[in-house]
């Protein structure tokens, strides 16, 4: 699949596969790319369907039986992580100047039939994503869904600043959840503003609802407001050589939620699509 622009007077978006690779601010006489790249690492801001995050050891158990879906996984990681959304060929809908569709189908190991549809949409100052996902099956499907966008720390000057209003945040052990929802310490820093270094953080927060994800620049602001299901924000800080970036991720559930469910674990966002049925996220990013 080739590269899609879309573009207006105040930003400039390519679209590759399902992600993002760059996104440009215009602001005044300058240009602020907000986005890292990096193709051999896979760092864009790709979406995460038919789960986002990861899966403890690729172990699925679901209504069509128990599944492993580390098969077909690329990354060299104990856990199946990210999907199979972002592995997978994509073709175009429709494009414009600034908007651009695209869809690919639900892949092996996922048990499930059906596809996913990523449409952007430009519209002045704002950027709005629509993840959906189509049950093509006879089955009703569990799934999860999100973004993974990978934001550059410094557009010029100082550092970004994070900051939401977080309900707790989910422990974890081997990088996996315990049942455990803690009031960690950075909850009260992300809800004033806060930069943590690189290599600090890998953690994954349930949000209060409504609850709106800044981005604070010295030279732009970028507001992030998800739909009700994005209850989820993942955030990771990357040492090495990805140390100048940082990972601000909107999903609908937390990691490894399909097993937590089975043990009865409350509030993991899981969602349900029914037979021939779609259903519908956004994310929409706004500056200032």
């Amino acid at each position: 699949m080739e590269i899609h622009k879309i573009k207006n007077e105040d930003c400039e978006i390519e679209v590759y596969r399902g992600s993002i690779k760059s996104i440009k601010i215009l602001i005044g006489s300058n240009k602020y790319e907000i986005l890292g790249y990096d193709a051999k690492n896979r760092v864009s801001s790709f979406i995460m369907a038919p789960w986002a995050n990861r899966i403890n050891e690729g172990k699925f158990k679901c209504a069509k039986g128990n599944f492993d879906l580390l098969e077909k996984n690329p990354f060299d990681f104990k856990h199946a992580i990210h999907g199979t959304a972002m592995f997978s060929e994509w073709t175009l809908n429709e494009a414009s100047e600034n908007y651009v569709s695209i869809s690919t189908n639900l892949n092996k190991p996922w048990p499930y039939k059906g596809n996913v549809t990523f449409a952007i949409s430009l519209n002045g100052q704002s950027i709005k994503q629509e993840l959906s996902i189509l049950n093509k099956d006879s089955d009703v499907m569990p799934f999860s869904m999100g973004w993974h966008p990978w934001f550059k720390r410094n557009l010029k000057d100082e550092g970004v600043k994070i900051k939401f209003d977080a309900k707790y945040k989910w422990e974890t052990k081997n990088e996996i959840p315990t049942s455990s929802k803690l009031d960690s310490n950075e909850i009260k820093y992300f809800f004033k503003g806060y930069s943590p270094e690189p290599g600090t953080l890998d953690e994954c927060y349930r949000i209060n609802e409504k609850s709106l994800v800044y981005l604070v620049w010295p030279e732009l602001t970028l507001k992030i407001n998800s739909s009700n299901e994005c209850g989820h924000l993942m955030v990771y800080t990357p040492s090495g050589p990805n140390s100048d970036l940082v990972c601000v991720e909107p999903q609908t559930a937390t990691i490894n939620p399909f097993q937590l469910n089975e043990k009865n674990v409350t509030d993991t966002g899981v969602l349900y699509v029914n037979p021939g049925e779609s259903y519908k996220i956004f994310t929409e990013w706004s500056w200032r």
